[in-house]
């Protein structure tokens, strides 16, 4: 059985989240079926991965014409992306067909005709992800009115209509959803998600890693400190901001406003060792506190799932549905744009560390068992498997179902 996963995303760096993620689902993929293939879209070209073991090898390439081939800041920058993603689906048809493809898992971006055709193709076992579910909100959020015009009349329940099987990243638990879809969250790649070490210090080290966009809502951290000292506090408290993104020229404005340079450090983007650094030097991180800016008041953050399997305390102000309420390692805080509470969130891992003082082992035992990416595509892989079963695609498997 050959799988292709399909996704349409720009990101070049492999240390960006969704790209990571991609690639760990596909590893996934490649434990259950004999061939898996990845296509993906960069800024000026498509490249179609074999999958191995634990490496991606580039066996084809694809360039876009000059009018697609993505710029940050062209002003026909939404322009180049339809023309960018109307070449990209050409080039997966012709993949379909040159490299006998039985199962297409496509991470879902604007329905079109094209998709709706290669979605009709009865020889293959479609599987459509949304990254994102209940999408609705988010999409009418972070789409112009261009897209959202274009996704609402390529109506996306024809769309999953076509499809054998739709598969729905959510930090919701009960949701109705039809019998042909499957509910699950993001997990987590553990071998390459280093433990932190604890560091003792009189002072406290806050800590947020992420593309960042308005909806992470970290403002609300730079308004918390500034309200904290404004106290006069016994303890500093310094907020480590970590990544780029269309938002971290705002948040360094707002620090300069507030006077706070001293206690707001901003490392742009960092990997590796450089990354693993801050994390054993932070003692609380941060998930996003501001998801209710987008509409949606539940969470399947990857960056929560690190925090976790790092062994690193986070704050939230969204539900999230693998780790229960009651555990103490997390704290959950109100869901709007009021300035982070520093005394309450200082005081909370206060009392962590003496009731827990190996909180960062229990942490990540539980990662272990329950957050891998080969635990939460399980449930998908079974459901394929059960389709070709039904279809009669295929009588043999590398694995028994």
């Amino acid at each position: 059985m050959n799988l292709l996963y399909s996704a349409f995303i720009r990101e070049v760096s492999e240390s960006i989240g969704v790209t990571n993620k991609v690639y760990y689902q596909c590893y996934a993929f490649r434990k259950e079926f004999e061939n898996v293939y990845l296509y993906v879209s960069r800024a000026d070209e498509a490249v179609l991965y074999k999958v191995e073991k634990d490496d991606m090898k580039a066996i084809e390439t694809f360039k876009y014409n000059k009018l697609s081939v993505f710029k940050e800041k062209s002003k026909i920058r939404k322009l180049r992306g339809f023309i960018r993603y109307s070449s990209f689906l050409d080039y997966l048809n012709k993949i379909i067909y040159s490299y006998d493809i039985n199962i297409l898992y496509i991470r879902s971006s604007i329905p079109s005709k094209k998709l709706i055709s290669i979605l009709n193709n009865k020889q293959v076992i479609t599987v459509l992800e949304y990254p994102t579910y209940p999408f609705e909100e988010e999409c009418k959020k972070t789409k112009t009115k261009i897209e959202q015009f274009v996704f609402w009349n390529n109506k996306p329940k024809k769309i999953e209509s076509l499809a054998d099987l739709v598969v729905g990243i959510s930090g919701e638990k009960d949701i109705n959803v039809h019998e042909k879809f499957i509910l699950t969250s993001n997990g987590i790649q553990l071998n390459n998600i280093n433990l932190k070490k604890r560091s003792d210090k009189d002072y406290v080290n806050l800590l947020s890693v992420a593309d960042i966009g308005f909806t992470h809502g970290y403002d609300r951290i730079i308004k918390g400190l500034y309200e904290y000292y404004k106290n006069n506090p016994k303890k500093e408290v310094f907020y480590h901001c970590v990544g780029d993104g269309s938002e971290l020229a705002n948040l360094k404005k707002l620090t300069k406003e507030l006077s706070l340079e001293k206690y707001v450090i901003f490392h742009g983007a960092k990997t590796g060792e450089e990354l693993d650094k801050v994390f054993d030097e932070s003692d609380i991180a941060f998930g996003s506190l501001g998801n209710h800016r987008k509409g949606l008041n539940s969470d399947s953050a990857l960056k929560n799932r690190e925090y976790w399997a790092r062994g690193i305390p986070f704050v939230i102000a969204s539900r999230d549905q693998d780790f229960p309420e009651s555990f103490p390692y997390i704290l959950k805080i109100h869901s709007d744009d009021s300035p982070v509470d520093i005394n309450k969130i200082v005081e909370w891992y206060e009392k962590l560390t003496h009731s827990h003082p190996d909180y960062s082992s229990e942490m990540r035992k539980y990662a272990e068992e329950h957050l891998s990416w080969d635990e939460k595509m399980k449930p998908v892989i079974e459901k394929i498997k059960k389709i070709a079963d039904k279809k009669g695609i295929c009588k043999s498997w590398k694995f028994s179902p």
